[in-house]
C-alpha cells in the first residue's frame, strides 16, 4: 500500500493565501517592506478573513512576513540570501529525518517508492508536478517517528513546491538528476543505512538549493524585463 502524499493537509483557502503571497514575492508583484492588510489579502484571493489570518500565521512561521500589531503583515525581503537560509534549515531537518527513517520505514514503502522512481527513470518521463518528489520527502518525514519534525518539514515542503510552481519550466532540466538522487536515498533507506541515507539527502538538498537559486535569478530577471516593458509601453522610459 502506498503512503499518503500529504499527512498534514491544509484548508484550501489558507493554502491559496500562502502560495499566492509566495508567488507574488517571487514574480515581483510585491516586495520586501510592503504591508499586507487582511482586507487586501482577502480581496486578492477571494477568501474570508479566517483563512487569511491562518495563511499569514503560516507565512510568519516561514519567515516570509512579520506580523505587527495594528499594522497587519509586513513582507520580509526574499532573495538569494533568504533562500539559502531556508535550504540550510531544510537540510538540517530532512537529513535528520532520513537518518531516523532508515531504521523505521517499512520495506513495502521503500519498494513502492523505488518502483515509481525507476519507472520514471526507465521511461524517461518527468515527475509531473513534482508529485513523487513530495511523496518521497513526506514519507521520510512521517517515517522518522518524530511528528514535530515532520510538521516542520511539511512547512518547508509547501514553500518549496510553491517556488517550483512559480519557476515553471526553469526547473524542468534538473528532473533526471533529481530522480537519480532520490533513488540513491531510497537505496540507503532500503538497506537501513542511516548514515548513507542522511548523506544522500544532504547531497540532494545541496543540489536542490543550487537549482532553486538559479531559478530565482531567472525569475528576477524576467520580472525586471516585464517591468521595463510595462514602463516603456506607458512611455515612462
Amino acid at each position: 500500500m502506498k503512503p499518503e502524499p500529504t499527512p498534514f493537509p491544509q484548508p484550501a483557502g489558507k493554502a491559496n493565501v500562502v502560495s499566492g503571497v509566495i508567488h507574488g514575492l517571487l514574480q515581483g508583484r510585491w516586495r520586501g517592506g510592503e504591508r499586507l492588510t487582511e482586507e487586501a489579502v482577502a480581496q486578492t484571493f477571494a477568501v474570508s478573513r479566517t483563512p487569511v489570518r491562518e495563511g499569514l500565521l503560516e507565512l510568519a512561521a516561514m519567515g516570509m512576513v512579520q506580523l505587527r500589531r495594528n499594522c497587519g503583515a509586513v513582507l520580509q525581503p526574499f532573495g538569494p540570501a533568504q533562500l539559502s537560509e531556508i535550504y540550510s534549515v531544510r537540510t538540517l531537518l530532512e537529513v535528520e529525518a532520513a537518518r531516523l527513517a532508515a531504521a523505521r520505514i517499512p520495506a513495502s514503502l521503500v519498494d513502492a517508492l523505488r518502483l515509481d522512481f525507476e519507472r520514471l527513470r526507465n521511461e524517461k518521463r518527468p515527475d509531473e508536478g513534482w508529485k513523487l518528489d513530495q511523496l518521497l520527502h513526506t514519507t521520510i518525514a512521517t517515517q522518522s517517528g518524530n511528528r514535530r519534525l515532520a510538521e516542520e518539514i511539511s512547512r518547508y515542503t509547501l514553500l518549496v513546491q510553491t517556488m517550483r510552481e512559480a519557476a515553471g519550466k526553469v526547473l524542468t532540466g534538473i528532473q533526471s538528476a533529481s530522480i537519480r538522487e532520490h533513488l540513491e536515498i531510497i537505496e540507503c533507506l532500503g538497506q537501513g543505512d542511516a548514515l548513507g541515507a542522511s548523506e544522500a539527502m544532504k547531497s540532494h538538498l545541496q543540489q536542490a538549493e543550487r537549482s532553486a537559486l538559479a531559478a530565482m535569478e531567472s525569475l528576477s530577471a524576467g520580472a525586471v524585463r516585464d517591468a521595463l516593458f510595462l514602463e516603456r509601453s506607458r512611455g515612462l522610459v
